[in-house]
């Protein structure tokens, strides 16, 4: 089973913009029937919906990383 979790954090490192990643996962989706099957079973678990799962994660995520860097910001 894929990670998709992991997936998506490692296309938001490799890539420049959420518009990339999106991209880029959607066409990984596109070309593997079994990252399509694990991510519907990601959205359930996750309690995304299957249309915008992954973007939801991806905001999510770079919420998660401003959040990080105005608080380390504020620490110095």
């Amino acid at each position: 089973m894929n990670d998709i979790s992991e997936i998506l954090r490692a296309l938001l490192d490799q890539l420049s913009n959420t518009g990339e990643v999106e991209r880029e996962f959607l066409d990984m989706m596109n070309d593997d029937p079994q990252l399509q099957e694990d991510y519907k079973l990601w959205c359930d678990e996750m309690g995304y919906g299957v249309k915008t799962g992954y973007q939801d994660f991806i905001d999510e995520q770079m919420q998660d990383r401003d959040e990080f860097w105005e608080t380390m910001s504020e620490e110095f």
